[in-house]
């Protein structure tokens, strides 16, 4: 798992939504190495990898709609499979704010398509775990 967790820091997120070459490669190879490293994985582990290896590519395209929307869709199936973990869930909830970067609600208050399922998933991982670092992220 750490070579997820590198893959996972290297990758864009609500505040960066871009990656550059050098991060491209950084996060292909270690999503990779963890990849070849996930026979000894738990399944919730292996659902968070295989996610990864959908959001990076090397070279990055100049436009990262569609892997984005791979790993979100990953992490939703990871997140419908095990619904009761906390960290599962902000991934999930996470990766879906990163499809729309700081843009979650309009000027007039209305939400945008996936800001519903959002605020759910996090609602729900805050019910089941007050106390979850994830509180953070909303």
């Amino acid at each position: 798992m750490a070579y997820w967790g590198i893959a996972l820091a290297a990758g864009p997120n609500i505040n960066n939504p871009s990656m550059g070459p050098a991060q491209s490669r950084v996060a292909v190879e270690a999503a990779r190495s963890a990849a070849a490293r996930s026979a000894n994985a738990n399944d919730i582990e292996r659902l968070l990898i295989i996610a990864l290896t959908k959001r990076y590519t090397d070279p990055a395209p100049a436009d990262r709609a569609e892997l984005d929307r791979a790993y979100a869709d990953s992490m939703r199936e990871a997140y419908h499979r095990y619904p009761d973990d906390p960290d599962v869930g902000a991934l999930f909830a996470e990766s879906m704010m990163d499809l729309r970067p700081w843009d979650l609600w309009s000027k007039e208050g209305e939400p945008r398509p996936e800001t519903a399922e959002i605020v759910a998933t996090l609602d729900e991982i805050l019910a089941k775990n007050p106390n979850h670092p994830g509180r953070t992220i909303s």
